[in-house]
């Protein structure tokens, strides 16, 4: 091919065809460059593409992290408020009165209310691993990259309000165990075959009648709301998130599969 063009450019310079010669000039640079251009558009459409499919796995392994993060979720949920409602019953003296017809679910919901509370927060291993190894650009829709970025936020937030509340719980309410009520009564239910000598049986209703019991339920009660409503908005978070990105894999696999 390029012998039969440089023949042409030699018989039209030889005939003296100098205009001729530097049309056909013009015209054969301009095929080389719309060549190369193709050539280029070829190539970056070739990376788009190898760089949609990456971006369409990682979405899929994240969205299958977040959907396991959302299972936790609801039961950390479940659990917070399990707690919430020991406490609150152990409250309120008409309810309070129905637990304490049965020792079992007395040792259960005083031991829970005094000393129990739900520390567990998700985990969204796949975002923090692209976030370590600064790989977050991968994924290219903004509006997931800037969801996936508050949700991480808040879950860090959320952890840290319940350091904050296990701090709280270690240097205030554990007092209840320590001075008014006699723990190893409450060592039945966590270690029902633990053979020792458990000393006299509490009395919760006189228990739960001294200010200062019930002030200190009372912050632990506002503290487990308070985590409940957070994770509450957090599962809603990671509910959101997931519908987005089903919808982007939606769009990409109708996209690759065109192509």
């Amino acid at each position: 091919m390029i012998k039969f063009f440089r023949k042409i450019r030699q018989n039209l310079i030889s005939q003296g065809k100098t205009a001729k010669y530097l049309k056909y000039a013009i015209g054969e640079i301009a095929l080389v460059v719309i060549g190369i251009l193709i050539a280029l558009q070829i190539n970056n459409w070739n990376e788009t593409r190898k760089e949609k499919k990456v971006e369409t796995v990682i979405l899929s392994i994240l969205l299958e992290d977040l959907k396991s993060a959302k299972f936790f979720s609801e039961e950390y949920i479940a659990s917070e408020q399990y707690y919430l409602d020991i406490i609150e019953t152990v409250l309120h003296k008409d309810s309070i009165r129905v637990v304490l017809e049965d020792d079992v679910k007395t040792t259960e919901y005083f031991n829970k209310a005094f000393w129990d509370f739900e520390i567990q927060v998700p985990v969204i291993n796949t975002y923090s691993d692209l976030k370590n190894a600064g790989k977050i650009a991968i994924i290219k829709n903004n509006e997931i990259r800037d969801r996936l970025s508050v949700l991480d936020a808040n879950i860090i937030n959320l952890d840290r309000l319940i350091l904050d509340r296990m701090n709280v719980h270690q240097m205030r309410i554990d007092e209840i165990c320590v001075i008014d009520v006699n723990f190893l009564q409450l060592l039945k239910f966590k270690l029902p075959n633990y053979n020792i000598t458990l000393g006299p049986k509490n009395d919760y209703i006189e228990i739960m009648d001294k200010p200062k019991v019930r002030n200190l339920m009372g912050i632990k009660s506002v503290l487990t709301n308070e985590a409940l409503g957070y994770r509450k908005n957090l599962h809603n978070e990671i509910d959101s998130i997931i519908h987005l990105i089903e919808s982007e894999l939606t769009e990409d696999h109708s996209i690759l599969t065109n192509d």
